[in-house]
């Protein structure tokens, strides 16, 4: 772990802070928060495409916690020869609305951990010349020479500091604690209820020579026990469910670990957190597309039974078996999600377990600053789109997307 300097820190977390405020107007505007990497932008436009085709208006309001004094912090997590990745995370609540046809259908607030993977220029370091990256303008892939020297698709031109830091993944972790409104909400809801059932059946509890008074106040007070006493076994049972969630997935911590070593030995820039963000994002472009399988980055298509997923939040993962044959890796891997499904014109919070078989030649070291959209043709050396297309537009090379990071062969 490194230290990170003042002023670097800071820096973060004034992108963070932007980053968050830009990702909640973005339910309401469409606009792409700025200084993004291509596949947050991918997987943001096609969640909120998914939402237009399903016929829903989706909103996320995130806000501070009041009375929360925590303060983003930052730390390292992985880095590569060029980049640095940090996760900087901070408690938020997050309020959820889901409008149909008809009305609202949804709403929740809760607490949630807001992790944000950012990432910056390692010091000293300047990515080379040809490398491809999509221009922060139009999103079309050029070289960093190209974006520069000015973008040839809109001529825009960029200097490296503008590029950097940018924000290259994001996660909702759910928290415990619900927040002091809807803790009094349900204590009032849970006495309430149980009071006007103690003034119903109390009649027939107490005895017959007491007065009207008597049983009336008889009755509220043994409604504001029973209520409060349910309120407080209902909270045990929340705890109990948090604490089981959390180990969901334990058993494959060895597994998780025997992987990310092995990989090690042979790409020491390999990262289990980098991993698992391409995994995510690989999800999230599968989930929210109409055809995943268009993509060059999906040798599979989903089950007929696939649920209809309106939003998903990683809160494990685990790999569960893998495979190395001579320069091929394949990796079969769980992510535990709490997802919001939409059915019969209604929306359901439910916990899902995803299996993802993923493959890649592991030849090549990682490179943070890959894109899936943004590549080089190995043979003429062009730069194109390859999300979409499998075969170099310039010279007809096929382009094998395995030999620069993982795809997807299987999911359910």
């Amino acid at each position: 772990m490194i230290e990170l300097k003042e002023n670097a820190s800071s820096k973060l977390k004034r992108s963070y802070s932007t980053y968050v405020k830009q990702l909640s107007t973005w339910t309401e505007d469409g606009a792409i928060p700025e200084h993004v990497s291509q596949d947050v932008r991918c997987a943001l436009e096609l969640q909120r495409k998914h939402w237009q085709t399903l016929g829903l208006d989706v909103h996320h309001d995130i806000q501070k916690i009041k009375g929360d004094a925590s303060r983003g912090a930052a730390s390292v997590s992985y880095s590569d020869k060029v980049f640095i990745n940090h996760i900087v995370v901070d408690n938020k609540e997050l309020t959820t609305t889901i409008h149909n046809s008809s009305g609202e259908i949804y709403r929740n607030t809760m607490n949630i951990g807001l992790p944000v993977v950012i990432q910056e220029l390692k010091e000293g370091a300047q990515p080379p010349s040809d490398m491809t990256m999509n221009c922060p303008n139009c999103g079309a892939p050029a070289t960093v020479a190209q974006i520069e020297n000015g973008c040839p698709y809109c001529g825009t031109h960029f200097i490296m500091k503008e590029l950097y830091p940018k924000v290259v993944n994001y996660f909702f972790e759910k928290l415990l604690g619900q927040g002091q409104k809807k803790n009094y909400r349900e204590l009032i809801t849970f006495i309430l209820v149980s009071t006007v059932l103690m003034l119903v059946i109390g009649p027939f509890l107490w005895p017959a020579d007491s007065s009207v008074f008597n049983s009336i106040i008889s009755s509220i007070i043994c409604g504001a026990i029973i209520g409060f006493s349910v309120f407080c076994l209902y909270k045990m049972l929340e705890v109990f469910a948090h604490i089981g969630k959390s180990f969901q997935g334990a058993e494959k911590t060895g597994k998780s670990a025997m992987f990310a070593l092995k990989l090690r030995k042979i790409d020491p820039d390999f990262s289990s957190e980098y991993f698992r963000d391409r995994a995510m994002h690989l999800f999230r472009m599968i989930a929210y597309s109409e055809d995943p399988g268009v993509y060059t980055a999906c040798e599979c298509g989903r089950s007929e039974s696939w649920e209809t997923i309106v939003d998903a939040s990683l809160h494990r993962f685990g790999v569960d078996q893998y495979r190395i044959e001579g320069q091929e890796c394949t990796v079969s891997v769980t992510l535990y999600l709490d997802c919001l499904i939409y059915n019969n014109g209604r929306i359901k919070s439910k916990g899902k377990k995803v299996h993802m078989t993923l493959r890649k030649e592991i030849t090549a070291p990682t490179d943070l600053g890959f894109s899936v959209k943004a590549v080089n043709c190995s043979s003429c050396g062009g730069s194109f789109d390859a999300e979409q297309v499998k075969r170099c537009p310039y010279c007809g090379h096929d382009y094998d997307l395995s030999r620069h990071d993982w795809i997807v062969t299987d999911i359910r």
